[in-house]
């Protein structure tokens, strides 16, 4: 993540966004630890296909 982090910065990117399913704790907590916030945002989708309930 680190070495993503410096490519994205020197090539000019001021910010990274995550989506994450809530349910998906274990990767939240993996992204909290390395600086990662939650945003005040919106997040919207439609499935087309079925999706198979996220199995933590």
């Amino acid at each position: 993540m680190k070495k993503a982090e410096e490519i994205l910065a020197d090539a000019g990117c001021p910010k990274i966004n995550l989506q994450v399913r809530t349910s998906n704790q274990k990767v939240i907590g993996f992204y909290q630890s390395m600086g990662f916030r939650t945003d005040d945002v919106f997040s919207m989708g439609k499935r087309l296909e079925p999706d198979e309930p996220y199995q933590a």
